[in-house]
């Protein structure tokens, strides 16, 4: 075969799917890096499978809009790191395939060179070793192989014995891969990806598995008109400035404009700022006290095709008006006026959601232990809560991509990410947060600090055998670790406890608080709460039921 159009492309997706599919579990069993936690299968299937349910919806005989569909469907179903790499990946990918009708090997290559170059860029610090090596060699190397001869078929060969040589080198590259004895898991879901598709190519489609798929009412969501900027400003700082700039040859701003520099600029002299690149257009939302200096900057690389700038406190008094002569016609109204602020968290269980909602926080995402959730997921979330400005709290360290990809699709709100890696560090934020009497700012400076001064832990048992940072932690052990602390093996969840709160407490503490699992003893909360008790300073406990979560325990030293 010497090109592929849009229904063999499609073809290939969906046999990459079911490949993914079939080998799932075993991709989970890999996950030992950062932890084991063993979910890169299921997050990565979840993205593909996003991409198989905008392709088909789609049924386009264009393969450019077979390759916007799949995009589309990939960034708002993409779940975990895994799924967000990859879904970028494809995001590279198809925007350069979505180019050609029909695509020959070379361009194919190329497309794939794509793929990999935008997978990179959405990692702030990549680490080799991982799929992003995987893909990386491959590539370059099945494109070398390339001449006036070479088929899809012997590509695909070419690109599959290099990722696969790749990926068994993985270990050597990454010690803590080499220390569990295993190789990365994105790179072995990437491989069967790959595989699939390569599959497809021969004729030979993989049909032993489902992809189970269903109907939604969800639909993927679209792009929308670019020139639809319905950005809100925020409480009591500066100008609300936006403008859709026109980059003019005129001005030699088509050749001379960076974002990257633009956006460096923009960031010194305002914040929530919201910028992005479409062609010969720049869109730019900031939030600042100085917009003659963002509007100067602009101008020097073209002419504004839209411009608006709001005194922000003059705008929210306005919005007090509006919601105070709405409430005699709420009944009658389909939508509501617009908060000032609100906040969304994301929750294993309806225990924690609950706790969450005791909390103050507005919308609850609760995902259940086998699912993260996805960037379409968080839009809806972003729908429902209907503010200016958006806190999320993803408390999961694979969450945090996904709703940043999420809030960087989302125009009607300005979403803060706070990067809470757990549950524990979410309630920490979530008790100093107050949207009824703090505006953006002060509450962005009580949740970083809570970040940065409460201690947390999440303690939870190995989902597999693993040689992590030299210590031997069997399946089932008792570990625990978070952004600041090593992995380490213990023989009981008091134990553990024991061990991270005489490291953590201080004199500065005054209140503990305790999430447990379902299935957690109750003589092991009972030494929990001796020790405590026995502790000489003064310490408020207060102790919650987490429902049948993954973990153990979670706590917190406020």
């Amino acid at each position: 075969m010497i090109v592929i159009d849009a229904q063999m492309f499609r073809a290939m997706i969906r046999s990459g799917a079911m490949d993914l599919q079939r080998h799932c579990e075993e991709v989970n069993n890999l996950n030992v890096f950062p932890v084991p936690d063993g979910d890169t299968g299921l997050n990565m299937f979840a993205t593909m499978r996003g991409g198989v349910e905008a392709i088909d919806a789609a049924a386009s005989s264009s393969l450019g809009e077979c390759c916007d569909a799949l995009s589309r469907g990939m960034l708002l179903s993409a779940r975990g790191n895994s799924g967000v790499i990859l879904s970028q990946f494809f995001a590279g990918l198809t925007e350069k395939l979505s180019q050609y009708e029909q695509a020959n090997v070379m361009q194919f290559a190329q497309a794939f060179e794509s793929g990999v170059k935008r997978a990179y860029e959405v990692v702030v610090k990549p680490v080799e070793g991982t799929i992003l090596t995987v893909m990386r060699e491959g590539g370059e190397y099945a494109l070398g192989q390339i001449d006036s001869t070479t088929t899809f078929e012997d590509y695909f060969t070419h690109l599959l014995n290099k990722m696969r040589s790749t990926l068994m080198a993985t270990p050597d590259l990454l010690p803590v891969l080499k220390e569990a004895g295993v190789i990365d898991s994105g790179g072995a879901g990437l491989l069967y990806i790959v595989e699939g598709m390569g599959q497809a190519l021969g004729g030979k489609i993989i049909m032993d598995v489902s992809l189970g798929l269903s109907s939604h009412d969800e639909q993927p969501m679209s792009a929308g008109d670019l020139s639809a900027f319905n950005e809100n400003s925020s409480l009591d700082y500066g100008y609300c400035t936006e403008f859709i700039l026109q980059l003019t040859n005129a001005k030699d701003g088509v050749k001379r404009f960076v974002l990257s520099e633009a956006i460096a600029y923009w960031t010194s002299i305002g914040d929530s700022l919201v910028a992005f690149q479409d062609g010969t257009l720049v869109k730019v939302h900031v939030h600042t006290k100085t917009p003659d200096k963002a509007i100067s900057y602009a101008l020097q690389y073209g002419e504004f095709v839209r411009f608006k700038m709001e005194n922000m406190t003059l705008q929210h008094n306005q919005t007090l008006i509006e919601k105070t002569n709405a409430v005699g016609m709420m009944a009658a109204s389909p939508s509501l006026p617009k908060k000032a602020i609100a906040s969304i968290a994301v929750a294993p269980t309806e225990e924690v959601a609950s706790l969450f909602r005791d909390y103050g926080i507005d919308e609850v995402v609760n995902v259940g232990n086998l699912m993260n959730p996805g960037a379409k997921d968080f839009i809806k979330a972003f729908k429902a809560v209907n503010a200016t400005d958006i806190f999320v709290f993803p408390n999961n360290k694979n969450e945090i991509m996904v709703v940043e990809m999420a809030a960087s699709a989302f125009k009607d709100s300005v979403i803060h990410v706070i990067p809470t890696a757990d549950i524990a560090q979410g309630l920490s934020c979530a008790s100093v947060f107050d949207a009824a009497d703090l505006g953006v700012e002060e509450n962005l400076a009580r949740v970083t600090n809570a970040l940065e001064h409460s201690s947390t832990v999440a303690i939870y048992r190995a989902s597999r055998d693993a040689t992590i940072g030299g210590a031997e932690i069997k399946k089932g052990t008792i570990v625990y670790g978070n952004a600041s602390q090593s992995i380490r093996p213990f023989g009981s969840l008091s134990e553990a406890f024991r061990c991270w709160f005489e490291e953590h407490k201080n004199e500065d503490s005054s209140l503990l608080s305790i999430i447990y699992g379902k299935d957690v003893a109750q003589e092991e909360k009972d030494a929990i709460a001796s020790l405590v008790e026995d502790d000489d300073g003064f310490l408020e406990t207060q102790s919650f039921d987490g429902g049948d979560f993954l973990y153990e325990a979670f706590a917190v030293l406020d």
